[in-house]
């Protein structure tokens, strides 16, 4: 292991650590119903990203300041992390704990501008760190969650989960396991932490999914360095170093993976952004509105004038059975009614026919095809079925159908 080996390690592993905060901040700031947690949130990565920043700086320019700087930031992030999750539980943390975290941090602000061999403040910087994430971790497991949603439950147990892995990646910073973890290793648990912040906001990721894709990617990372540490003829440190770095660039294309999907959200025009604004007083309007700012622009409505053609009644009672039908469904109809099914199918160039309203017979007629809708199309159209039926029934019960 030479000093530009792990130069180059830790260079690496920070910067995909302050390339990861970065985006986790992005994700969260571009909720539209930010709330005090998203600020106390955004703090806490705000943060992390200035002691990264900060500490790539004093290790590749080489000025006492920005280690200064790293130290006065590290100060603060337990008072953070106890807001972070004061704002989850919706509850006040103990005010000794508070009181500990905001001492705490005056105290290594100053201590930070004391210029000299630091080993001992160092130390015991890390020693407050490490007590102070000890501490919130048992207030995680033990703060009562009487009154949380299901949501903000599933949010504390992804904090209890990733708070005992960054614990303990956070003491490779100080050199405590330099032998065995030749690399200041925090910023995989930064990435995994914001990686578990943002996926829990966008609903896609959860503890088990976590845990698997973590010890999938660790185990791959592995697999490299000890590969490319055999074929170069290098040693432990080398693959240990190597192994780091993989797992990190593995972990933050998952962080950017989960930062596109959020802001492709905000810019889509799917169908259940469309059925939020539906207009609701007829059936008609309620498809219009809905095929206006959806894929589903361009359908064909037919009303049982236009199907005069067809036996409405065998119509009617195919839909009665399935009101969403797709080719594949239309298969397993009696003969008469699969070739009036397939009839429609055909001469409106159709993948999907709904039944919009049964009394008189609405039939709307899209074309999704496969390549390029979204996997949750069949749902929202089941959706859209659904709710067209229940303003018919309202409709017929007011006597304006």
């Amino acid at each position: 292991m030479t000093t530009l080996h792990s130069l180059l390690a830790n260079s690496v592993v920070s910067a995909a650590a302050l390339a990861g905060t970065l985006a986790a901040i992005a994700v969260v700031r571009i909720r539209p119903d930010r709330d005090g947690l998203s600020s106390r949130l955004v703090f806490a990565l705000t943060l992390v990203s200035l002691v990264l920043a900060m500490r790539l700086l004093a290790w590749n320019v080489h000025h006492g300041i920005f280690e200064t700087l790293t130290r006065l930031f590290a100060a603060w992030i337990p008072l953070a992390a106890l807001l972070v999750l004061e704002g989850l539980q919706r509850r006040h943390a103990p005010a000794l704990m508070k009181q500990a975290s905001l001492i705490g941090g005056v105290l290594f602000s100053v201590l930070a501008f004391v210029s000299g061999n630091l080993g001992l403040p160092l130390y015991a910087l890390l020693a407050f760190q490490l007590g102070s994430f000890a501490a919130i971790y048992v207030l995680a497991i033990t703060g009562s969650d009487d009154g949380l949603t299901e949501q903000e439950k599933r949010v504390i147990a992804r904090i209890r989960f990733a708070l005992p892995v960054l614990a303990v990646f956070l003491a490779s910073d100080y050199g405590v396991f330099e032998q065995v973890v030749p690399v200041r290793a925090s910023g995989v648990a930064i990435l995994f932490f914001c990686w578990m912040a943002i996926s829990s906001t966008n609903g896609t990721t959860g503890r088990r999914d976590a845990a698997f894709a973590f010890v999938i990617t660790a185990l791959l990372g592995a697999i490299i360095g000890l590969s490319a540490t055999a074929m170069a003829q290098m040693d432990w440190a080398f693959a240990v170093q190597l192994s780091a770095m993989t797992l990190c660039t593995g972990i933050l294309a998952l962080v950017l993976n989960e930062t596109v999907n959020a802001f492709a959200v905000t810019r889509r025009n799917d169908i259940m952004l469309a059925l939020t604004t539906a207009d609701t007083s007829s059936v008609r309007a309620f498809i219009t509105s809905v095929a206006a700012a959806s894929p589903l622009d361009g359908s064909t409505i037919l009303d049982e004038s236009e199907l005069a053609q067809f036996d409405v009644p065998t119509l009617r009672a195919a839909f009665a059975r399935q009101p969403v039908l797709r080719p594949r469904d239309i298969a397993m109809l009696p003969e008469d009614a699969r070739q009036q099914f397939d009839s429609l199918l055909i001469t409106h160039d159709a993948t999907h026919l709904l039944m919009l309203a049964a009394h008189p017979l609405l039939v709307m007629a899209t074309t999704l095809p496969s390549v390029g809708r979204s996997s949750a199309i069949e749902t929202e159209l089941a959706l859209v079925q659904r709710m067209a039926s229940l303003i018919s029934r309202r409709e017929d019960s007011d006597g304006t159908a």
